[in-house]
């Protein structure tokens, strides 16, 4: 199993930054990635069982708010990758801590890749880009 984590400091309050974190719309898109939410949550629209779609380069993937507590954290799950790659998301979530300097924010993602002989070479390679996407999407919060 390979682990991501990626942590900043956002300059900016705790509620600010889970805001503009759980629009989803917003915080996925640009950079040529793409996000729709495709079913609403509760209690927001990107809240507990919402839905979305993000596509990136050549894949689109499906994933779901599984968990989500306001102002502290949310979990979600990828559900679907198209086309189809040999991997399994086990799970994928952000933290959220105020601090005086700003908020911390930690995304963890934890995936397998199941690919013959290369697998664990290729996770690894994938780990390498979701690091650099992740750091690539917190840093936009502090423009």
């Amino acid at each position: 199993m390979h682990k991501v984590h990626v942590t900043t400091i956002v300059k900016d309050d705790l509620p600010a930054v889970f805001a503009a974190i759980t629009d989803h719309r917003k915080f996925l898109s640009g950079d040529g990635m793409a996000c729709h939410v495709i079913k609403k949550g509760q209690p927001e629209a990107n809240g507990l069982g919402a839905i979305r779609t993000v596509r990136a380069n050549k894949y689109t993937l499906t994933e779901k708010i599984t968990a989500f507590e306001l102002n502290k954290s949310y979990d979600y799950l990828l559900t679907d990758i198209k086309p189809k790659i040999n991997l399994t998301h086990h799970n994928g979530w952000l933290e959220l801590k105020e601090l005086d300097e700003g908020t911390q924010v930690d995304w963890h993602s934890h995936f397998t890749c199941h690919t013959p002989v290369i697998g664990h070479f290729i996770g690894w390679q994938l780990k390498k880009s979701l690091e650099k996407i992740f750091t690539q999407r917190l840093k936009q919060l502090n423009k």
